[in-house]
C-alpha cells in the first residue's frame, strides 16, 4: 500500500494537470527510445479510475494508441535511419548488439517481454526496425505485446485497487498456488521461445 501511495503522489500532479495528453505523450516517447514514466503513469491513471477521478475506458483506449503508434515509429526510426543512427552514436554498445541478437532467435516474443523489463522496452522497437524484422511481424507482436501491457498494468491495477482487501487476503490464503501459476506461464512462455529458436535453426 505504501508503494501505491508514493506512486500517485509523484504521478498523481502530473495526471491532474495534463490528463490524458502526459499519458499519450508519455508512453508514445518510450516507443521511440526516450526514457518516461509513462508505464507509472499509466497505473497511477488507472487507481485514480478506480476512484472515479478518470475514465478507465479512455486510459486504456489512450495508452494503448501511444504504445502501439509509438512503438511502430521507433521500428520504423531502426528500419530506415540505422546508419544515422549509427554515426550519431545512438545505437552503438553491447546492450543493443545483445537486442538485435535476441531478435533474430526470437523473434515478435521479445516484444511481449520486454514490455515488463524497464529499460529494454524502451529501446526494443527501436532494436527490432534495426534487426530488419519484417514488417507485418512486427505490426502482430506489436499488438500483442501493447494488449498485454496494458491488460496487465492497467486494467489489472484498477481491479486490483477496486478489490484491494479481497485479493490480499487471497494471496495469503493461496500463495502457494498463485506462485504455481505464474511459474507455469512463465514456463510456457520460455518454451515457447525455445520452440521458435529450435525451428528457426532447422529452416536454416
Amino acid at each position: 500500500m505504501q508503494h501505491i501511495t508514493q506512486l500517485l503522489d509523484a504521478m498523481s500532479p502530473v495526471l491532474d494537470q495534463y490528463g490524458y495528453v502526459a499519458l499519450v505523450i508519455s508512453i508514445f516517447f518510450e516507443g521511440i527510445g526516450v526514457p518516461m514514466p509513462g508505464q507509472s503513469l499509466m497505473i497511477a491513471a488507472s487507481i485514480l479510475a478506480a476512484r472515479g477521478s478518470m475514465n478507465l475506458s479512455m486510459v486504456m483506449l489512450a495508452s494503448w494508441l501511444a504504445c502501439f503508434i509509438g512503438n511502430t515509429c521507433g521500428y520504423l526510426l531502426g528500419y530506415y535511419f540505422e546508419s544515422w543512427l549509427d554515426k550519431k552514436g545512438y545505437i552503438s554498445g553491447t546492450k543493443m548488439q545483445k537486442l538485435q541478437n535476441a531478435i533474430q532467435k526470437y523473434g515478435p516474443a521479445c516484444l511481449v517481454v520486454s514490455r515488463f523489463i524497464e529499460g529494454m522496452k524502451q529501446f526494443m522497437p527501436l532494436a527490432c526496425g534495426i534487426a530488419k524484422m519484417p514488417k507485418r511481424e512486427f505490426l502482430l507482436g506489436n499488438a500483442l505485446a501493447t494488449t498485454i501491457w496494458v491488460a496487465v498494468f492497467s486494467l489489472l491495477s484498477n481491479y486490483a485497487f477496486a478489490h484491494l482487501h479481497q485479493l490480499s487476503t487471497f494471496y495469503t490464503e493461496h500463495q502457494m498456488g498463485v506462485w504455481l501459476v505464474a511459474a507455469s506461464l512463465f514456463l510456457g512462455l520460455l518454451l515457447l521461445m525455445l520452440g521458435r529458436r529450435r525451428s528457426r535453426s532447422q529452416k536454416s
